[in-house]
């Protein structure tokens, strides 16, 4: 499995909230010794955006999952990250499906009750010759 992807699904707190069959929540707190912090960056660890966007995908996959899959992530489209996340904060993920054809999410990330990043995922099938997602378990 993915280092990463390993550490973000430790990272999870408590129950996943199913909002209604469009939308689901998560709580996340990633310690200090996350790998994802290692570099990211010297006295001052902030938690990297591709480990904001994989909370995400994490979450946007327990839709997907319930279909005929594999799936991939195909795009990140209108990312905006508006604050610093660091060690130890609870953030919490809302992911929303959108779409006609239900594989593109909205996905905002908060602290505090304050945004602290926003992004729209888009999955598409994986064919059997493509590389493995990183997101997937």
């Amino acid at each position: 499995m993915n280092t990463i992807r390993d550490g973000i699904l430790a990272a999870r707190l408590g129950p996943t909230t199913w909002e209604d069959d469009q939308a689901i929540r998560q709580n996340f707190s990633f310690p200090p010794e996350f790998v994802g912090f290692a570099g990211h960056f010297p006295g001052e660890p902030i938690l990297p955006a591709v480990v904001q966007i994989g909370t995400g995908a994490v979450l946007a996959k327990s839709f997907l999952t319930k279909e005929t899959g594999p799936y991939r992530l195909e795009t990140v489209t209108r990312a905006k990250f508006l604050r610093k996340l660091k060690p130890g904060e609870t953030i919490t993920v809302h992911c929303s499906r959108r779409g006609p054809d239900g594989k593109a999410f909205d996905v905002v990330l908060t602290v505090y009750q304050q945004q602290a990043a926003a992004f729209t995922l888009t999955f598409s099938l994986a064919s059997i010759s493509e590389p493995s997602d990183p997101t997937d378990g």
